[in-house]
């Protein structure tokens, strides 16, 4: 019982590290790639399509046209640029190419805008096999910030479940290992502690996504992939919870059984 607690306390304080880690892991960017999507996106805010189509992978050379890239253009605000910065990438790579995909936010006197350059690497070659430019109401930290007006009963609801999933496995937990029970404990606790399927929630758009076959530690969580990006949330069904809650006096029962027939073995062996 000692290590099973114990195996359950490493579990409760590093499975938040290993989350950060990981997500620290993902925000590193490879610099040059970074600065060479920065650079091809400033030439095409430019105007210096020349040099934007001379870069442009031969399997999306004919969909982007000149009157494409000039239509493009017109998303972006008027006025100075006061600002750039990265706000995500993604980068896949096997043994014979290399993609990288870049966005970028930009900020004019006249608004906000974002611009996307995907990269290809392969053969010694580089091209860019995807550019895209979406005028924004407000930067992405405004707009993904969390607030909890005017939302749906749905972000309510998801919000309200997130927290409390997690609080009752947690109690479930606890009076599970103080249970006694017969055998296999251990299998009871695996079953608790993850929950089955879940619901995820963007929480800036209200787009959902309900999956039966998933597990999730604790029944779910939070999780933003930077300031720039909307909250996630996640909430599982505590199945091993709720059919442990259903279980638990048949549980003590059986142990309650075991007991009294050892007492009356006992007995009996006085008597004789």
């Amino acid at each position: 019982m000692k290590l099973i607690l114990k195996l359950f306390a490493f579990t409760v304080l590093i499975y938040p590290l290993l989350t950060s880690a990981e997500l620290a892991e993902n925000s590193l960017e490879p610099k040059e790639e970074v600065d060479f999507a920065k650079d091809y996106l400033n030439r095409f805010l430019q105007g210096d399509f020349d040099y934007v189509k001379s870069l442009i992978d031969p399997v999306i050379s004919d969909e982007l046209s000149p009157e494409l890239l000039e239509r493009m253009l017109g998303y972006v605000p008027e006025g100075k640029l006061l600002s750039t910065e990265l706000i995500g990438s993604e980068v896949k790579a096997t043994s014979s190419t290399w993609t990288g995909n870049f966005v970028f936010e930009y900020h004019f006197e006249g608004g906000w805008a974002l611009a996307n350059a995907a990269i290809k690497r392969a053969g010694g070659k580089t091209t860019i096999i995807g550019l895209n430019v979406y005028r924004t109401s407000a930067s992405q930290k405004e707009l993904n910030r969390f607030s909890l007006f005017g939302k749906l009963p749905l972000h309510y609801l998801v919000l309200a479940t997130t927290f409390l999933v997690p609080i009752f496995i947690l109690v479930t937990l606890v009076i599970c290992i103080k249970t006694p029970i017969q055998q296999r404990k251990w299998l009871w606790i695996l079953f608790i502690l993850f929950s089955v399927g879940a619901i995820k929630l963007n929480w800036t758009t209200g787009a959902y996504q309900i999956k039966l076959l998933s597990f999730h530690l604790f029944g779910g969580g939070a999780v933003s992939a930077s300031e720039h990006a909307p909250l996630i949330l996640t909430a599982g069904f505590p199945l091993g919870a709720i059919v442990f809650w259903f279980k638990r006096r048949s549980l003590i029962g059986q142990i309650k059984k075991i007991e009294e027939k050892h007492t009356e073995v006992k007995e009996a062996d006085t008597s004789i």
